[in-house]
């Protein structure tokens, strides 16, 4: 963790020698990172605001003002845009009044950088004997777009969270600003009000400061300003043709007369890596070895070697421990590279090749995160990732499959212990057709490698896929029961990796579902033959299994509070149920409404499309079995979706009699469902007349938490539990209001408003913070409730909230302090 010249404590040296600073501006400008160097030039500064500069600032400071523990601002950027450095100037300009701190592509373990953090907040440092309280910025700069960084900030606020409560500390004022700054396609950007963007697109005023700047450093730079490409590039507004421009005639005759030399071989490496994964660099001592390997001359130096391209090319030292780095100036002038190189017959498949043999063998573990880059991650696209890695898809496009196993098996050798890239090429195999056996040796070979549950999701998916490619029932029931028996497998190992705190893989179940759905979709035409009757027959009660796991999955939780599961899943689920359980009798639509019909969440689910269905139903569910609690329940349930149409339903208070029955005869061990509702229907209400002995609701959330973790915690517990109703303003199951009837304004107040929204339709319960515990007090009890955001409770007083409720109890969304509301 690197910290700023601020009020804080220990701080890097940063020399502000004239000539120092001097040599990382002409870098800067040329294309190397920003160093805290040129930030001491206060005259002539190389540096020009972007617009978005001032959003930022403006949404820090407002987030100064917020009581919440944590807190997020976000910079999404092109790669080469200058995001980087925009973060750093923001950093510089809160340098006096907040402690500013950058983590650059840490590795740095999350529990660690959480206690230096709130070290920093307190300055509980040996050299400061009284804690002095101020603000973190902490700069989170995610050099690649891997989509990794999303796991690490989640546990990041897990961990701060921890290490906060730990510390019992009481402010009233963020501990922490966590500024997230990192490079994505401006369309999948999150356009949300903590979410500022950069894009190679500069505004009106823009172009004035750069211009204005650029005969700035011709008068003090002369001629040496023709070299600053970055600097040119962005002033020019991110033109391709500027950065092809760049690369000139001699450059390209070199590269034609010499494609063998050392130079051209290092130049398309650069052009490489900096095409594919923007911001990456490679040692220059490497390629200083690589160079003298090549030439057999040690006396040659790497700038004589690459002389030709020496306009191109940056060299820089971002972290004096790790030595200098070699990349080129820009990403853009690094495509225009790769493309003048294609054009000279260097294709992607040769460069690639090329650099894993003689740079990355002998050295893997040096360049593991490269390779694993250009060759492995796939970018996330909406809510699906995409298929492959951008240089994959790239080759792919270019009828280029042959490349790419070439690629990955050179790959998956020198990797040797890495299950991703036969995994990989498993899947690459997958792809094509007749190429069964290939992809399952891969697959296999991935697994031995690591029998992770998502590496033996291939195997499942390499027999589902060839399972496809059969006509005849006898063939396709082998390959369906190999298919099955992978996917079972695989949540056996899902299973066991739940209980290590990490998101429960259900590949396994739909895997298992979606086979189920192709071997009952080939059924033949006339005289169903005798063994695939008992097939498809044997296969019925795992198939309302999996069916019941996923209505509940996918109604009581979502992947996050903003991202929905992929529309997919759902509709794949329920056309394998109703292709397994619809009679001839029955349409599939009512086969599924049945089905729902008879579950918790299934009646919550039918509830969002059109009470008219819910209604056509409500005869099998109005009259339960005295002695089927589940039936009962739902019964209740159904009532309390009735009240939300406005729809006759039974009356209040015998709906709370049969509840109370229930609890009478069994207070513990029961499901979530049967707590949920208890505190639907006895929460108090001062409007009310009290009830004779209710239940104990301090009890009831105790005990619908252990049954919680019972049931559904390994399942969920990585997963943003939905709010399943909220606490409104009318009486009896009237003031009752489930999430779908609230307005898409309201629930963003709800969860993501500050300390002064007000939500019309719902009520503020009263309550207090007592050792980080939210509490609501009534009538002698004690009844904890779960803050929807922990970061909102920093300090012990009475508060108030709206109330909500989820499969694991009750909890408060949008507290505020009861002080602020005076």
């Amino acid at each position: 963790m690197y910290l700023l010249p601020s009020s804080s404590g220990t701080l890097i040296s940063i020399p502000a020698d004239p000539k120092v600073c001097s040599k990382h501006e002409t870098d800067f400008l040329k294309g190397a990172p920003p160093q805290w160097h040129i930030f001491y030039t206060s005259v002539n500064s190389p540096l020009v605001e972007r617009d978005c500069f001032k959003d930022i600032i403006q949404l820090v400071k407002r987030k100064m003002r917020k009581q919440h523990l944590i807190t997020e601002v976000s910079l999404r950027y092109q790669s080469g845009s200058g995001g980087s450095t925009l973060a750093m100037q923001v950093l510089w300009c809160f340098r006096k009044d907040l402690r500013c701190a950058r983590v650059i592509d840490s590795d740095l373990e999350t529990k660690e950088l959480s206690k230096q953090v709130v070290d920093l907040f307190l300055l509980s440092n040996e050299e400061h004997a009284k804690q002095n309280q101020e603000t973190v910025l902490l700069l989170l700069d995610t050099k690649e777009n891997t989509n990794n960084d999303l796991k690490m900030k989640r546990i990041l606020r897990q961990n701060l969270i921890e290490e906060i409560r730990k510390r019992d500390i009481t402010t009233n004022t963020p501990v922490v600003i966590i500024f997230n700054c990192s490079p994505a396609d401006p369309l999948t950007v999150d356009h949300s009000t903590d979410d500022v963007k950069l894009t190679m697109n500069l505004l009106t005023d823009e172009k004035k400061r750069f211009a204005q700047k650029k005969e700035e450093l011709k008068n003090k730079y002369k001629k040496m300003s023709q070299k600053f490409h970055a600097f040119n590039i962005m002033q020019g507004g991110f033109k391709k043709e500027d950065a092809e421009k760049m690369i000139t005639k001699e450059m390209m005759k070199h590269v034609k007369g010499h494609k063998d030399s050392s130079s051209t071989r290092l130049l398309s490496f650069l052009a490489l890596i900096n095409s594919y994964v923007p911001g990456s660099h490679l040692a220059k001592l490497f390629c200083e070895e690589f160079v003298q390997q090549s030439t057999n001359e040690e006396n040659h130096t790497l700038e004589t070697i690459m002389k030709p391209f020496m306009d191109l090319i940056v060299i820089f030292s971002e972290d004096e421990q790790k030595g200098q780095c070699i990349r080129l100036a820009h990403p853009l002038i690094a495509d225009a590279c790769l493309k003048k190189l294609i054009e000279s017959k260097l294709t992607r498949t040769d460069i690639t090749l090329d650099f894993l043999n003689s740079m990355v063998k002998g050295k893997e573990r040096h360049y593991k995160d490269i390779c694993m880059s250009i060759l492995i991650t796939r970018l996330t696209t909406g809510q699906d990732k995409q298929k492959f890695s951008r240089l994959i898809l790239d080759l792919i496009d270019e009828n280029k499959t042959d490349g790419c196993i070439s690629l990955l098996e050179l790959a998956s050798d020198l990797f040797s212990t890495d299950p991703y890239y036969p995994q990989t090429l498993a899947r690459l195999y997958n792809k094509e057709d007749n190429k069964y056996e290939e992809a399952r040796t891969w697959a296999e070979k991935a697994i031995k490698r690591n029998s992770k549950s998502d590496i033996k999701d291939t195997l499942g998916q390499v027999y589902k896929k060839h399972l496809q490619t059969f006509s005849d029932i006898k063939s396709c029931m082998d390959i369906a029961t190999l298919a099955i028996e992978k996917f079972r497998d695989e949540e056996r190992a899902a299973e066991d990796e739940s209980e290590e705190n990490r998101r429960f893989n259900y590949r396994g179940y739909f895997g298992f579902l979606q086979v189920c759905n192709v071997i009952h979709k080939i059924s033949p035409k006339n005289s169903p033959e005798q063994e695939y009757s008992e097939f498809i027959s044997a296969l019925k009660s795992e198939v309302e299994t999996k069916y019941d796991f996923f209505e509940w999955y996918l109604t009581f939780s979502r992947p996050s509070m903003k991202n929905e599961d992929p529309d997919y899943l759902r509709s794949d689920i329920e056309e394998c149920y109703k292709r397994y359980f619809t009679q001839s009798e029955q349409t599939d639509e009512d086969t599924l409404n049945e089905k729902k019909s008879k579950s918790f969440a299934g009646l919550l689910h039918l509830l969002k499309p059109n009470i008219n269905v819910f209604k056509q139903y409500k005869s099998t569910i109005e009259h339960p079995q005295p002695d089927k609690e589940t039936q009962i329940i739902g019964c209740i349930l159904a009532n309390i979706i009735l009240s939300q149409f406005d729809e006759p339903c039974a009356k209040t208070e015998d709906l709370q009699a049969r509840l109370q029955k229930l609890w009478e005869s069994k207070e513990r061990d029961r499901s979530p469902e049967f707590y949920l509702l208890i505190l639907l229907l006895f929460w108090p209400d001062v409007a009310q007349p009290a009830i004779a002995n209710p239940p104990n609701l301090e009890k009831c959330v105790q005990y619908m938490s252990q049954s919680y973790e019972t049931m559904y915690q390994k399942y969920l517990r990585c997963r943003y539990l939905v709010p399943l109703f909220f606490l409104g303003k009318g009486k009896g199951v009237q003031r009752l209001i489930h999430t779908s009837k609230l307005h898409q304004i309201d629930w963003e107040l709800l969860t993501e408003g500050d300390e002064n929204a007000e939500v019309e339709c719902l009520q503020r319960v009263n309550g207090k913070v007592e050792d980080n515990n939210v509490l609501v007090v009534r009538d002698g009890q004690r009844i904890q409730v779960t803050p929807h955001n922990w970061v909102t409770v920093n300090k012990q007083g009475q508060v108030s909230f709206y109330l909500g409720f989820n499969i694991k109890g009750p909890v408060a969304c949008n507290i505020r302090y009861e002080e602020n509301c005076k």
